[in-house]
């Protein structure tokens, strides 16, 4: 009994895994929305009697504490010291699920508790759940504990590969994360691998040398979010269970009016629609996180922890899902969904902003007329050292609302990234900040490319 279930925003799996005849199962580090586990299980006719976390996470709220409220046994590292009911499982302990035997096998580097569990069936090829150990192609971070800690666990996740990749070759590798999570760097698509495959291509596997080992993942760490040291506590203490939360009952609307009264007293309004609507018209003060997957990844940068949040959708099906995505990262308090989308809005004569819109070759123009402004590039800093507009300022949009003040007030401001969306959304955020000069580059970087070569 196996089934992989993947959070394209998060880039987050996590695992279904158990005996066919028994219809004993486990999950291996579930999400906080737990129904698609236990709808899964119904169907198969298996009982959930575990959920199994590899390690405290920092980029998702674990699911592990609403299992635990239907019976489910909570299983974790030695020393993750959660707040709640547990059962820490020690090095090399085993537990049988039917005819599959689980074993764990403690492997610090990411974090100190992280375990992989090694699921043996009585035929076939095992299979070893790791966690944020090692993925397609990358391994862990070691740094999110911070400072003090990272040396350390670089060294310990050195030993914890080699410890792995003594399996056998045949074993089936099933990482935590796929390609887009920022928990280790150049992970890969596939959604699986063997111990075989990543002796032999995984670059960070070819050093024998451990302080070689530590430079090089030291050297290819991705950027943190903030949200991130806020998940480890929360799902150290145990998460609010989502019965507790909005989530239990339908998302209320609200009249635009009085959205714009909670707006005025420090809610922030999402606006989800697509970045061309927003530009062209939004409540005053919105931000601009457009519907899709990543709706919840966006909004971990960059969204505050503590402050009511609404949403602002031309389809109430995305503002519900939008309202999952963000109860996944910890952001609770969303109080509701604007009655009527922006069209009601604006019936309202509610306050309305306006963001302008400047296409490549009005950049390019701009450029070469040597025109003052501040080009402010939103993409990651290894997306810009591969190529960028001469003189653009790189601030990654995640970073924005700890850097805005960096740039200057008296020269206008326009955001670039590659494609369109997330300069909208950084564009949204220094509006927000009170860049009143600002526009927006459509079409991105690569259009910019297409049209004229960059600087590196």
């Amino acid at each position: 009994m196996f089934q992989r279930f993947f959070d394209d925003g998060l880039a987050q799996a996590s695992f279904l895994v158990g005996c066919d005849r028994t219809k004993q199962a486990v999950v291996i580090d579930p999400r906080r929305d737990t129904a698609i586990y236990v709808d899964a299980a119904k169907q198969l006719g298996a009982t959930i009697v575990a959920a199994i976390e590899t390690h405290v996470h920092a980029d998702f709220v674990s699911g592990a504490r609403e299992l635990a409220q239907q019976g489910v046994r909570i299983i974790t590292g030695p020393g993750a010291g959660l707040q709640i009911e547990h059962f820490e499982a020690g090095d090399n302990e085993r537990l049988p699920i039917g005819d599959v035997t689980l074993t764990f096998l403690h492997t610090p580097g990411h974090t100190p508790e992280h375990i992989c569990v090694l699921a043996t069936p009585p035929d076939g090829p095992p299979k070893i759940f790791t966690g944020d150990l090692l993925f397609v192609g990358g391994v862990g971070r070691p740094d999110l504990l911070g400072d003090d800690l990272t040396r350390q666990l670089a060294d310990q996740l050195f030993d914890s590969l080699r410890r792995v990749m003594s399996l056998d070759d045949r074993t089936e590798v099933h990482p935590g994360h796929g390609a887009g999570s920022l928990c280790g760097a150049g992970i890969g698509k596939e959604p699986s691998t063997t111990i075989g495959l990543e002796r032999r291509q995984n670059a960070m596997l070819q050093y024998d040398d451990r302080s070689a080992f530590v430079a090089a993942v030291l050297a290819d760490i991705p950027g943190t979010p903030p949200y991130f040291a806020r998940m480890k506590r929360v799902n150290a203490e145990g998460p609010v269970l989502l019965a507790e939360t909005w989530a239990a009952r339908p998302l209320p609307s609200i009249q635009a009016s009085a959205a714009a009264a909670l707006a005025a007293d420090g809610a922030v309004i999402i606006d989800l629609r697509d970045g061309h609507l927003y530009a062209a018209g939004h409540p005053y003060g919105a931000i601009n996180i457009a519907f899709g997957a990543k709706v919840g990844f966006w909004a971990g940068w960059v969204v505050p922890p503590d402050v009511p949040l609404i949403l602002l959708a031309d389809d109430p099906g995305h503002a519900r899902e939008a309202g999952l995505q963000l109860l996944r990262v910890g952001l609770d308090r969303v109080v509701g969904v604007i009655e009527g989308g922006a069209s009601a809005w604006m019936r309202a004569g509610l306050p309305v902003a306006m963001l302008e819109q400047v296409s490549v070759a009005e950049l390019a123009e701009a450029v070469d007329r040597g025109e003052r402004m501040q080009l402010v590039d939103v993409r990651t800093p290894r997306e810009y050292a591969s190529g960028h507009v001469a003189g653009a300022i790189n601030i990654p949009v995640g970073e924005i609302p700890s850097r805005a003040g960096e740039l200057r007030r008296d020269v206008a401001v326009a955001t670039v990234c590659e494609g369109g969306y997330r300069s909208v959304l950084a564009a949204s955020l220094l509006a927000r900040e009170g860049i009143a000069d600002l526009a927006n580059v459509t079409g991105g970087m690569a259009a910019y490319r297409a049209l004229r070569e960059v600087t590196q």
